[in-house]
């Protein structure tokens, strides 16, 4: 059975961390694949919050011992103790118990591929240590990791989505291979189900994540003047967390004006303002059309594959990724120039026309086969077929039987 060993001082359990849920989505993806696994981390989060699939957390952390385990669906975590939740604040003991583990598990363990992700330097001394006992690297990029940051002792680096993908081999020379988003969705026509929602329901046109990098300047004044087929329609805005609309709203600026507001509080009062714990189904099942105008690099959208497992089509900007996430689910259009030059910037009216179109063509057009045929490209089966199909060559190399495995980490 071949084996690997998965490492990473972010907690794949992170609840706070998408990436995080992606990561743990592949590793239990490979163990259904016959891979065996062990993983090695530490309790380190994006937020605070993360800690909730923790439920015995102040347990796990009595006793002396520098590390617990924890089972996951078939697949050995190993945790090391830190007395912080952040990667930046562990202490140089902390550091040297992670790996001093790291090399305990390889020489126990003889995996034939190390796995991982983080750009930090414990990270890295991992990685070399594999490289230096003949074990093949592979590195996961899901999210911002720096640009400079080439890869060093990285035989493979795997990726969720082509815009990634093409963004590092033409800004940064780095190659690397798409297998697919690990990221679950939950509406029923990824699983060859059917939407149930009442037609009558479908009163909005929403936003998720207001913010003014997700283009809410756009939003709010396509709101103000909108194409006759959206009259009977609102415009709703669904927080991350409870003031965002309100505290992203101050930041905009007018195009004529930029000392003045570019939105009335007349305006603003029109906009429905929903808060983080309206559930995707209960969003979609209200929403007309998903609008995600974001100035900003995406890789995978997720709220859009979500939109679309829902049968709601999406109006988006041809920013990348996006593209790639909504696939014939929807309508890209182009952003005005100096919106992406400056994304506080609330563009005006006339500049629209595309989003008045392309949301003209959502409403006019029926897009039902179109959810139907994408949302069924989104079965994480698909992406770990080429996950496992893209380390096989490693695999096959059989690097845990490598006498050179057994040499004793050079911090220990």
């Amino acid at each position: 059975m071949p084996k690997l060993l998965w490492v990473s001082p972010l907690s794949v359990h992170d609840s706070s961390n998408p990436s995080a849920a992606q990561m743990r989505n592949m590793l239990l993806s490979l163990k259904a694949r016959g891979i065996e696994i062990i993983g090695l981390s530490a309790l380190n989060f994006l937020n605070e919050s993360g800690t909730s699939m923790f439920t015995d957390l102040d347990d796990k952390l009595k006793g002396n011992e520098t590390s617990f385990n924890l089972e996951d669906n078939g697949i050995k975590f190993i945790y090391i103790r830190t007395k912080s939740r952040k990667l930046g604040d562990m202490i140089s003991q902390e550091q040297r118990n992670f790996y001093a583990k790291f090399c305990a598990i390889i020489n126990a363990f003889r995996p034939d591929v190390v796995m991982g992700s983080g750009t930090d330097m414990l990270s890295m001394v991992c990685f070399d240590e594999a490289r230096r006992r003949g074990l093949p690297t592979t590195y996961t990029l899901l999210d911002g990791t720096p640009a400079r940051f080439n890869f060093p002792n990285i035989d493979l680096v795997v990726t969720d989505s082509a815009a990634t993908s093409n963004l590092y081999a033409t800004k940064h020379r780095i190659n690397s291979v798409v297998t697919g988003s690990f990221t679950e969705v939950t509406g029923p026509l990824a699983f060859g189900g059917k939407v149930e929602h009442d037609p009558s329901n479908k009163k909005f046109i929403t936003m998720v994540e207001p913010t003014v990098d997700k283009g809410l300047g756009i939003f709010l004044r396509l709101s103000q003047n909108v194409p006759a087929q959206a009259r009977n329609l609102k415009f709703a805005v669904r927080e991350s967390y409870a003031g965002q609309f309100t505290e992203q709203v101050a930041l905009l600026k007018d195009k004529a004006n930029p000392n003045k507001a570019p939105f009335t509080k007349a305006a603003l009062s029109k906009i429905f303002v929903l808060g983080p714990e309206v559930t995707d189904a209960e969003l979609f099942e209200s929403t007309k059309v998903l609008m995600v105008p974001s100035l900003s690099f995406e890789s995978i959208n997720n709220i859009s594959r979500e939109a679309i497992t829902y049968g709601v089509p999406v109006l988006a900007t041809n920013q990348t990724g996006l593209a790639e996430s909504i696939g014939e689910a929807g309508v890209l259009v182009e952003i005005p120039e100096y919106c992406l030059n400056n994304h506080y910037m609330a563009p005006a009216a006339e500049d629209l026309a595309n989003f008045y179109k392309g949301l003209q063509i959502i409403l006019t057009e029926d897009f039902t086969n179109r959810t139907v045929d994408v949302a069924k490209r989104y079965n994480i089966n698909y992406s770990a077929n080429r996950l496992a199909a893209t380390l096989k060559p490693l695999f096959d190399k059989c690097a845990g039987n490598n006498p050179q495995l057994l040499r004793n980490g050079s911090l220990i």
